[in-house]
């Protein structure tokens, strides 16, 4: 480095956090906030090789103390990627999941990566360090799972079960959640399913997966049922809704292009109920159209 630029913080969770919760770094005044404090815990110290309004392609030095009073420098992507390994291992190999599916949660939860590299004691081989913590202190494993699904801690924690720790001893949410996957739903947006919908999670084998055979029988593509699926959760609950296939039908017959209907399912979940609505109005206006014909 030919120029170094010393930072001071008051506290480790903020330089931690950042590895974790964006693919992209701000400057450094803006980055390193303090969150709290953390008694017994010595100041890191960060560089970097030079300033700039943004350093996402340069690499971050932290040098970090452990609780045995060992110092190690190491980059901020380097801590990412261990913790992120270590957390593939645990899911894998101890706890039994699919890679994929461990290999999904272990890259897209920077909450609980951030935490729990702040409870484990990381020395110089941190991959090792938090392998070692997770063999004596077992996790929530739902919480990970959650957030990978594109929940945040704040919505999630209201949708913890009380009694389980371990996913595997889910078997229907796990079922349920593969079923969604294998059917083109990307992972980040089943959270959202889950959270409006949480029962579609506790149905018996076979019985999503017929669910959404049925509607492609009713005349909708698998993009389509994609979306609005995602738009509105509530068309998996109860009986396959065939009036709004119905709805569907009916616009389409007078010219509507429904694509632009899926658009706005995508994002808003109440153009579903306003497009249920249109159905009431449709049928009304269509019975005068024949009465004066």
């Amino acid at each position: 480095m030919t120029h170094l630029q010393k930072l001071r913080i008051a506290s480790i969770p903020s330089w931690v956090s950042t590895i974790f919760h964006e693919n992209h770094l701000r400057s450094p005044r803006t980055l390193f906030q303090p969150i709290g404090v953390f008694p017994n815990v010595q100041i890191p110290r960060v560089y970097s090789t030079k300033m700039a309004p943004e350093i996402e392609n340069h690499e971050v030095l932290v040098e970090t103390s452990t609780a045995k009073g060992r110092s190690a420098t190491r980059t901020l992507r380097y801590i990412k990627k261990e913790t992120q390994a270590a957390l593939l291992e645990y899911l894998h190999s101890t706890r039994g999941l699919h890679f994929t599916d461990a290999e999904n949660i272990s890259k897209n939860c920077p909450h609980f990566l951030d935490k729990l590299f702040q409870r484990a004691d990381c020395e110089r081989d941190i991959r090792r360090s938090i392998a070692r913590f997770l063999r004596y202190h077992p996790i929530n494993e739902f919480e990970p799972f959650f957030e990978s699904l594109g929940l945040k801690p704040s919505e999630y924690v209201s949708l913890l079960p009380r009694n389980l720790m371990y996913l595997t001893d889910d078997e229907l949410l796990l079922h349920n959640y593969t079923v969604l996957s294998n059917y083109g739903i990307p992972p980040n947006k089943i959270g959202k399913i889950y959270r409006d919908a949480t029962e579609v999670f506790q149905y018996d084998f076979q019985v999503l997966a017929s669910k959404l055979q049925a509607y492609e029988e009713l005349g909708l593509s698998r993009s389509a049922l994609v979306r609005y699926v995602v738009g509105s959760p509530y068309l998996l609950v109860g009986d396959v809704n065939a009036a709004f296939v119905s709805v569907l039908e009916k616009l389409k017959s007078i010219g509507f292009e429904t694509n632009r209907i899926e658009g706005n399912l995508w994002e808003d979940n109440t153009y579903f109920r306003n497009l249920m609505g249109l159905r009431g109005i449709y049928v009304h206006c269509f019975y005068n159209f024949r009465r004066f014909q």
